[in-house]
C-alpha cells in the first residue's frame, strides 16, 4: 500500500518516476514487475488481433527468440482503437496458440487517453519518463527502453519488428 502511494505521489507531483517501480497484470490477473526487466532492454507493443497489423506477432515472436537473453517483449493487447474483441483468456489462446507468443502479454487494457493503463501513462507523459510525450495512436506501435530504463524511442505501427531501425536500436541500447 505504501508503495502504491509513493508512486501515485511522484506520478501527481509531476516528479520522474523510474519504469522500474511499475507492474501490470498479464493475462491470468499475476503481476508483472517491470523491475524483472533491469538491464534488459524493453519492447512494448500495443497489440490489437482484429489489426491489420496482427502478422507482426510473427515478426515480434522471431525479434524476442533473435534477443531473449538482452531484451524483452511486451505486448499490451488493447482496444482503443477499436480493433480488439477478444477477452483475456480469448487472447492468450489465440496469441500463444495461433502465433506461437512465449513473451509477456499484459491484460487487455487502454492505452491512450485518461483510462490508460499505467504504462501508457507513463509512456504519455514527459513528466514522467523524463524524454517525451509519447502517446499512442494506433495499434502496433512499439515503445523502446534500454538497459537503464530509459525511454529511448517510438515506432510507427508501420515499421515492422525485423526492421533494420528496431534491430539497430535494439543493438545500440
Amino acid at each position: 500500500m505504501f508503495k502504491l502511494f509513493v508512486l501515485a505521489f511522484c506520478i501527481f507531483s509531476g516528479a520522474i518516476v523510474s519504469i522500474y517501480s511499475l507492474t501490470v497484470p498479464d493475462l491470468d490477473k499475476n503481476t508483472i514487475s517491470l523491475n524483472n526487466y533491469r538491464n534488459k532492454t524493453i519492447l512494448i507493443v500495443n497489440t490489437a488481433t482484429g489489426s491489420n497489423g496482427v502478422g507482426q506477432l510473427t515478426q515480434l515472436q522471431q525479434l524476442y527468440m533473435q534477443h531473449k537473453d538482452s531484451m524483452v517483449v511486451i505486448a499490451f493487447p488493447t482496444n482503443s482503437f477499436g480493433h480488439e474483441p477478444r477477452t483475456d483468456q480469448e487472447l492468450k489462446i489465440f496469441m500463444q496458440g495461433t502465433y506461437g507468443i512465449t513473451f509477456p502479454i499484459v491484460s487487455k487494457s487502454p492505452v491512450k487517453g485518461d483510462s490508460a493503463n499505467i504504462l501508457y501513462q507513463w509512456l504519455s507523459r514527459k513528466m514522467d519518463n523524463d524524454v517525451m510525450d509519447a502517446k499512442a495512436t494506433r495499434d502496433f506501435q512499439k515503445f523502446l527502453i534500454d538497459k537503464s530504463g530509459n525511454l529511448v524511442g517510438k515506432f510507427d505501427s508501420s515499421v515492422s519488428p525485423l526492421s533494420q531501425a528496431i534491430q539497430e536500436a535494439i543493438h545500440f541500447n
